[in-house]
């Protein structure tokens, strides 16, 4: 019972570090887009969240507010779940795999700029990989789980293609029609979902792998 109570606490004392850092950036951020002299506060919000990053960081947010705060409702328990915690998980890891891997080298940010975007693509993606590994409840989940991970990222590639579209701005230069074309734009759209897919099936298999020794270490007792 004590162990438990003290993986709890830490698991509640590593949530509270990602909710207060996450309160600090996505504000910040906003403040920072709303700035910009070509930007009514509505256009601000809009392209604001036509980010899969500040998407996936207020994801972050709302989960650790609600496991901190939400006491016993059902949404709480549902962010409790091990497979709920596992795929934004998954999610947040795309974010910096993608920023880190493929964009940084492309960017120059710098001050405030800088701050925030090492928290979203770096800080957060880490603590939250930490929380998800050392406190999330060992439970049993099904690979037949990754094509309902799948339908978020789906639907931000189709909305970014069609706002694309329509206003010709794309939030990620991989997936930028304007100057990729239409097919490889679609090519790299595909090929990250299957990055979120590959992911998906790892993170799945190590749960797998902790049920089987929970169960091995709790026959041998």
């Amino acid at each position: 019972m004590e162990k438990e109570n003290t993986t709890k606490i830490g698991g509640e004392i590593l949530l509270g570090i990602i909710f207060a850092l996450e309160l600090y950036a996505l504000p910040m951020q906003f403040y920072l887009l709303l700035n910009n002299p070509g930007f009514s506060f509505f256009g601000a919000a809009i392209r604001f969240f036509s980010f899969f990053t500040i998407l996936t960081n207020t994801l972050v947010a709302f989960c650790s507010a609600v496991i901190l705060f939400g006491g016993n409702f059902k949404i709480t328990k549902f962010f409790n779940k091990t497979s709920t915690i596992t795929a934004i998980t998954v999610y947040i890891l795309i974010v910096g795999l993608v920023f880190n891997l493929v964009l940084r080298a492309i960017v120059n940010l710098q001050g405030l700029h800088l701050i925030v975007s090492e928290i979203f693509h770096t800080v957060v993606p880490v603590l939250f990989l930490f929380f998800w590994f050392f406190y999330s409840k060992i439970e049993r989940i099904s690979f037949r789980l990754i094509p309902i991970w799948l339908i978020y990222p789906i639907i931000y590639v189709v909305y970014t293609l069609l706002h694309g579209i329509l206003t010709d701005f794309y939030p990620y230069p991989f997936i930028d029609v304007t100057k990729l074309g239409f097919s490889t734009a679609i090519a790299n759209g595909l090929f990250v979902l299957m990055a979120f897919a590959i992911l998906s099936f790892l993170l799945i298999s190590i749960t797998k792998i902790r049920t089987k020794v929970k169960r091995l270490y709790f026959k041998l007792l």
